[in-house]
């Protein structure tokens, strides 16, 4: 069960802003119990005939110098809290975002090392038959593979949460490229699933190819990661006047609707970290969007009909 986030930064603030408010109320009403004593003492002083030093200033005018100070006041402080307040909310989410992180990092670190682990020590053997031999190689570059690509996911997020990592424009077949990364999806990740393509014969534009690898991987690894097994995968390539746009429909849970404001975010995962049986370090799809911006482009995701999610990559088209 995840640990609920600490609230006691919150309430010492919230006790310290009645405090504030509470002694701000006592000296207004001070002020306004002796200024009412000043003027009650100059009427006296009057009716006895001696003019005060100080000029008579009427209660009221004291009143309405307190209340609007008052409003000043209490304005501001709502403000300074609201901001606090924001700011709290905000850090312990990144927080906890961080720690979610982490805790997915392990599990995805953990998996491929104890397996490259268990087939190095069966490589070891002397009388282990070449067949079987290959086969463990095999697995094991699988594994080191695995192991690249999430320090490479790693990487790119820092850099790009940075807007270091700048577009690389050449002439590129997105269309040869994307039909490569389809067939190589369904035999791998993407197995379990009938992946299908509607992607034209060429279409070469002057674009990033390794962002649209990044961005085309990401999101079909995604879908696959969420489909249920044997369900339909679309992608979909096509370009509309000044943009290439690329599609991935699934027929997945979809995304939850307290989610899709948020799935975009560094490190954010829907559910509970603890307890999730999909793998993923929440950085797909905001390398996703950044990639896209970085580039002058944009991602859109809708709900599929009757399930399942429809993510659209918006590419510009550079001349």
């Amino acid at each position: 069960m995840a640990r609920p986030a600490p609230r006691t930064p919150v309430l010492l603030f919230g006790v310290l802003a009645v405090y504030i408010l509470l002694q701000s109320a006592w000296w207004m009403w001070l002020l306004l119990s002796k200024d009412r004593d000043i003027h009650a003492l100059q009427q006296q002083l009057l009716a006895s005939g001696v003019q005060p030093e100080l000029p008579v200033r009427l209660p009221e005018h004291t009143l309405l110098m307190v209340l609007g100070e008052g409003v000043v006041f209490l304005v501001l402080l709502l403000v300074a809290l609201w901001i606090t307040l924001r700011t709290m909310r905000h850090e312990l989410s990144l927080a906890r975002q961080q720690r979610d992180f982490l805790m997915a990092a392990s599990h995805e670190l953990r998996t491929p090392i104890a397996a490259l682990k268990l087939h190095l020590q069966t490589l070891e053997r002397p009388n282990l038959d070449p067949e079987h031999r290959e086969l463990l190689a095999g697995h094991a570059r699988s594994d080191v593979q695995r192991l690249h690509a999430l320090a490479e996911q790693v990487l790119l997020a820092s850099r790009l949460d940075e807007h270091s990592a700048a577009p690389v424009l050449a002439k590129e077949d997105l269309a040869a490229l994307a039909r490569s990364m389809v067939d190589e999806a369904r035999g791998s990740y993407g197995r379990h699933q009938r992946i299908v393509s509607d992607i034209p014969e060429g279409l070469t534009v002057l674009t990033d190819a390794s962002a649209f690898r990044s961005v085309l991987g990401n999101l079909l690894e995604n879908a696959c990661k969420y489909a249920p097994d044997g369900t339909l995968i679309r992608v979909g390539l096509h370009q509309a006047d000044r943009m290439v746009l690329l599609t991935v429909e699934d027929q997945g849970p979809g995304v939850a609707e307290q989610d899709r404001l948020r799935m975009f975010g560094k490190f954010y995962r829907g559910g509970n970290e603890a307890t999730r049986q999909t793998k993923g370090t929440g950085l797909g799809l905001f390398i996703v969007r950044r990639l896209l911006e970085d580039m002058g482009g944009r991602v859109e995701h809708r709900p599929a009909v009757p399930h399942g999610s429809t993510f659209t990559a918006y590419f510009p088209v550079h001349s």
